[in-house]
């Protein structure tokens, strides 16, 4: 009898766990390959742009975040997509970019001018140190038409000059793992 009333309450246990397991959601994880992480100043920047998530008064969203500065990688995990979308959005608004796992996520996209353009303010763009600035203009460097820009070391707005397409331009820089926004017209 003993051996029954035990068979029993462990098949009980295994139906409450497998009825109450099945309704509880399973977190979303996304992950952004090919992000520009050369020190801990760009480590830093990410985990506090996906903090800004918990403090959305309108939607606050609870993201974990693990940067992998050596492989250039972040994964994100979080209850839903929606949650997942906002770190994102605060990962581009810090200057950030790269490839995303998910379909459903996207990046937000700066409208950029039609055609060649002579010059381009760029703003929003991560560069703490002299390695972040270095990586942007080797960036710009492949970009055709680019000439010059004003990037210097620990400022997020810069100028690109030259005869390019703009669209090439941020391209460049979001393959190099760099977010751009570009200046609000008044």
């Amino acid at each position: 009898m003993n051996q029954f009333l035990r068979t029993v309450t462990a098949v009980s246990t295994l139906a409450a766990v497998s009825l109450f397991g099945s309704a509880a959601r399973a977190d979303e994880t996304v992950t952004i390959e090919g992000v520009h992480i050369c020190c801990k100043g760009c480590a830093v920047a990410i985990e506090k742009a996906v903090a800004k998530t918990a403090d959305d008064k309108e939607h606050p969203a609870e993201v974990k975040c693990a940067v992998d500065g050596d492989a250039g990688k972040v994964e994100l995990v979080a209850a839903d997509t929606a949650a997942i979308q906002a770190a994102v959005d605060q990962i581009a608004a810090a200057g950030f970019h790269g490839e995303l796992s998910s379909k459903e996520v996207k990046w937000p996209k700066a409208k950029a001018p039609k055609g060649k353009v002579k010059s381009l303010e760029v703003t929003a763009v991560h560069n703490c140190c002299g390695a972040c600035t270095k990586a942007i203009k080797a960036a710009l460097a492949e970009c055709d038409g680019v000439t010059a820009d004003t990037c210097k070391p620990k400022e997020e707005s810069f100028v690109i000059e030259g005869d390019f397409e703009a669209k090439a331009a941020l391209k460049a820089l979001h393959k190099a793992g760099f977010h751009a926004s570009l200046p609000e017209k008044k």
